[in-house]
């Protein structure tokens, strides 16, 4: 996938994590999964980084006493550097359809699916990492869907609480 980043600068608005590792939507062309997973694992990193190891690793992703718990690929586990950005799921604790990521006020949903091949072949059976936009979302993963409908704003996790955790703020 030919990506135009910014890797000497940070684009910092309204104190949102968007930056250097954020792809410039108007330039984004079609092109093979196979190099497009290895850039959001990327992504999720550098912004969401683990206390050990690397998302790239990663095998199973589950809630665990309100933690994110990773699995990895050498049958280690660990969680994220900090635990705080993790806010919520969608489905059952042991495997979540979707884990909700959040960071300076802006949401990352990495989307399972555990009953298909996987086209990407990734470990974890990420089927898509999708980033909040002011009015839509952007998936890194699926092409095809680079902008999604505002309407994802309407979805209703689960915090790791247990309560209700609505995306529209």
């Amino acid at each position: 996938m030919e990506l135009s980043t910014i890797n000497s600068t940070q684009v910092n608005l309204n104190n949102n994590f968007i930056g250097a590792d954020l792809v410039d939507v108007n330039v984004v062309e079609k092109a093979t999964k196979d190099t497009t997973a290895p850039c959001a694992k990327a992504f999720l990193d550098a912004k969401f980084p683990l206390a050990n190891g690397s998302h790239k690793d990663a095998c199973s992703y589950v809630v665990y006493y309100q933690q994110l718990l990773i699995f990895m690929a050498d049958g280690t586990q660990t969680g994220l550097r900090i635990p705080k950005q993790f806010v919520a799921l969608n489905g059952h604790k042991s495997e979540p359809t979707a884990i909700l990521l959040k960071d300076n006020g802006t949401h990352v949903e990495l989307t399972f699916e555990r009953n298909k091949e996987n086209d990407c072949q990734d470990l974890a059976n990420i089927k898509d990492i999708q980033l909040e936009g002011h009015e839509y979302w952007i998936s890194l993963i699926d092409i095809e869907r680079s902008v999604i409908a505002s309407s994802m704003q309407d979805q209703v996790f689960t915090a790791k609480d247990g309560s209700d955790y609505l995306l529209k703020e």
